[in-house]
């Protein structure tokens, strides 16, 4: 039995640039799941240089992708099942899991949309053991043909939330082999660590409070300390919605990497509210490694924060702007800007980042993600449905500025970037 492991990707307007360039994260928890199988096993990215190799053939073929390679997967799917017929397809990841209905293609066999990856891996062992045969199980959705009757249809499986931590760990064979081209800016060799499932949050312009049938899972650091001591890497970036919930679990990682003493440098997501709340902490953060910190500000008024559904203060920003950079933590801020922003509001944001001199940020289009309600909300105004187009940098609703100048004024804002002797660094060590 061989599988492919595939990362579907699309390009966009920072891909030749790419800032960020990481692991499969995703593809990598699924290799152990199948070593653990004894499935032969290969890992396809593009974006490496991991292509389909020559003269194998799999029996299972799995596509992974975010929400702008929808179509991508699609079409992909399309060409697999030619090539290899008898191929069983399966898509799965974050986007599959909140839209599985938009995967029931026929090139497609299985929509995976749960976290267990021991479900998937009870739905694999079943193929591998007889692969003519279509598995109607929990967590999955399955295409079924009947040869009798000519008609096709979909079997739509339970959804199938989980309680706690499967821990699965990512196979590093990928990271080790590609860990010098692997980076977060000037940040060289990062590997990824994922933690918790889900968020406790509930923002409206994302979905991630929807993973896991909004089940969150704290993240166990017992763990994720062991597996950091056991990857050589320069950077640990934790890819969890949200490094820490709550003070505890901020002393706890604190306490867990004392003990055991170890010598890492991390990157991770924190929201404002708690850097002010907790600053006392962050001392002791730096510490242990808290290298950088992703804060998502999202607006600089609290009125499009109401509007979002973020319980967070924007008066409060220089403050915590401000307290990192007394503490040594690097910080990469995170803005959106509304389709109906006028030059006035371009300039205020503008002015802030200036002003707090900010030095590492995005700034994105307001985009409504598919699966949400704030999507079902903003359907009908859609100027597209061409899924490469949801990327944060296109607008996909109508915006009041003529189009040309709100790219113009969205993308001169970017232009502050080349203020930073990071982005400098970056570039010219590129």
């Amino acid at each position: 039995m061989i599988a492919f492991l595939i990362k579907v990707r699309v390009k966009t307007i920072f891909s030749n640039f790419n800032p960020i360039k990481v692991e499969p994260l995703e593809l990598c928890c699924l290799k152990t799941l199948l070593e653990m199988l004894d499935i032969e096993n290969y890992i396809l990215d593009e974006l490496f240089g991991f292509k389909v190799p020559k003269g194998i053939i799999p029996d299972i073929i799995i596509l992974n992708g975010y929400n702008v390679a929808e179509d991508e997967i699609i079409r992909q799917a399309v060409c697999y099942k030619s090539e290899y017929p008898k191929s069983k397809i399966i898509v799965g990841g974050v986007h599959v899991q909140g839209n599985s209905e938009e995967f029931h293609h026929k090139a497609i066999d299985y929509v995976f949309h749960s976290q267990s990856l021991k479900e998937l891996g009870r739905l694999l062992d079943k193929i591998a053991a007889n692969p003519d045969e279509t598995y109607l199980i929990d967590g999955a959705d399955t295409f079924i043909s009947s040869k009798e009757t000519g008609k096709d249809c979909w079997h739509t499986g339970d959804r199938m939330p989980i309680f706690e931590n499967e821990n699965i760990l990512a196979d590093r064979s990928f990271f080790n082999q590609k860990s010098d081209c692997i980076h977060y800016l000037e940040k060289r060799k990062v590997a990824l660590i994922k933690g918790s499932i889900g968020c406790p949050y509930d923002c409206s312009y994302c979905y991630c409070k929807m993973i896991n049938q909004s089940q969150f899972v704290k993240a166990d650091y017992d763990r994720m300390a062991e597996e950091m001591k056991n990857i050589d890497a320069d950077y640990f970036w934790i890819v969890d919605d949200v490094l820490f919930s709550d003070r505890r679990d901020a002393l706890d990682l604190i306490d867990v990497i004392k003990k055991k003493k170890i010598k890492v440098k991390m990157i991770g997501y924190l929201r404002a509210d708690f850097i002010l709340q907790e600053k006392d902490l962050l001392e002791d953060l730096r510490e242990i490694g808290l290298a950088e910190v992703i804060v998502g500000f999202e607006a600089t008024n609290n009125s499009e924060l109401e509007m979002y559904g973020k319980t967070t203060d924007a008066l409060d920003y220089p403050a915590v702007i401000s307290l990192l950079k007394q503490n040594d933590i690097d910080l990469t801020a995170l803005f959106m800007v509304k389709p109906d922003y006028g030059i006035r509001d371009f300039r205020k944001l503008s002015e802030f980042i200036g002003d707090n001199n900010i030095r590492v940020f995005t700034v994105s289009i307001l985009t409504p993600m598919k699966g949400t309600e704030g999507y079902r909300q903003m359907e009908d105004a859609l100027l597209t449905q061409n899924s490469e187009k949801f990327d944060f940098l296109h607008l996909v609703v109508k915006p009041r500025l003529p189009r040309f100048l709100f790219y113009a004024l969205f993308y001169g804002i970017q232009l502050k970037l080349l203020k930073s002797k990071r982005i400098w660094k970056y570039i010219l060590r590129k």
